[in-house]
């Protein structure tokens, strides 16, 4: 088994499908979304729409989670549909961000409006979620890029997403969406956190 130091500098076991199931099933509860598809595009927004179409498989075959809110009859996305159609240039809103602070929003898709002031226990459960995200993210490898939609990343792709301000560019019809996109030369990985009213 390898070894190596996350970006938050804990020492951590190399990703397997237990340790991933085990993260996915602890950061990813109610009203989420965590899929990852095979990179077989130059182009890694045509893959990241056909993860959000339900078109692609994990190619590993570990575990997803589509928690998509829904159905309403007034919402075009349900779990049939988590994500509004799109196109490659509705991308031009997901801003770089670091893998540190990808780690930190993957925790705060569990929290009422993606915050950690609702997330129960937040102080003594902090370095277990950021170990699960830890996991998650390092599945990609340490030359992974990420991606996300919370406007606080366009000016500074390091922000302490625990303390951010900002808004969020939506991807469904959903109150409020935030995530991650995780792209790697072989996968890719899309990590969606949903508020309905």
């Amino acid at each position: 088994m390898g070894w190596g130091a996350s970006a938050g500098g804990r020492l951590m076991a190399e990703v397997t499908r237990s340790s991933w199931d085990q993260a996915v099933r602890s950061i990813f509860c109610e009203l989420s979304f965590a899929a990852v598809g095979a990179r077989k595009n130059d182009d890694w927004r045509r893959d990241v729409i056909s993860i959000m179409e339900l078109k692609s498989k994990d190619p590993r075959g570990w575990l997803s989670i589509n928690h998509a809110p829904g159905p309403s009859s007034h919402l075009e996305c349900s779990p049939e549909r988590p994500f509004l159609s799109r196109v490659v240039d509705d991308f031009d809103w997901v801003f770089d961000v670091s893998r540190r602070s990808a780690e930190q929003i993957l925790v705060t898709l569990q929290g009422e409006w993606f915050t950690t002031s609702g997330i129960d226990d937040f102080d003594a459960r902090k370095d277990s979620l950021l170990d699960d995200a830890s996991v998650i993210l390092g599945r990609f490898g340490e030359s992974a890029r990420y991606l996300t939609n919370m406007s606080a990343a366009r000016d500074d792709p390091h922000a302490d997403m625990f303390r951010h301000e900002g808004s969020y560019e939506g991807f469904t019809d959903y109150t409020v969406d935030c995530g991650v996109i995780a792209v790697s030369d072989t996968e890719v990985g899309v990590f969606w956190g949903f508020i309905i009213d």
